[in-house]
């Protein structure tokens, strides 16, 4: 499975509240009151693929998941760049 968006759904963290989320084009942040934090992996249509909990993550994990497995416009049609994001 190859992720191409993600979709975090969390009340608050430092990650969200920093410039962090900037440098990832292909994230989306929701905030649902109430809601476990976690993290939504998706396919190129927009269909979920895998659901992640990451209410016992540090902000430091999430942005390097993040950079390990997001691929990022403009990535992902060479097999090699493919090959360093597969979950």
């Amino acid at each position: 499975m190859y992720v191409k968006l993600f979709t975090i759904f969390f009340p608050y963290t430092a990650f969200v509240k920093s410039d962090r989320p900037v440098a990832f084009p292909n994230l989306t942040i929701k905030y649902v009151r109430g809601a476990d934090p976690v993290i939504k992996l998706m396919d190129e249509d927009g269909d979920v693929m895998e659901t992640l909990a990451i209410d016992k993550w540090n902000t430091d994990s999430v942005e390097e998941f993040l950079n390990t497995y997001l691929i990022l416009p403009g990535q992902g049609d060479d097999d090699t760049d493919k090959s360093a994001n597969e979950v």
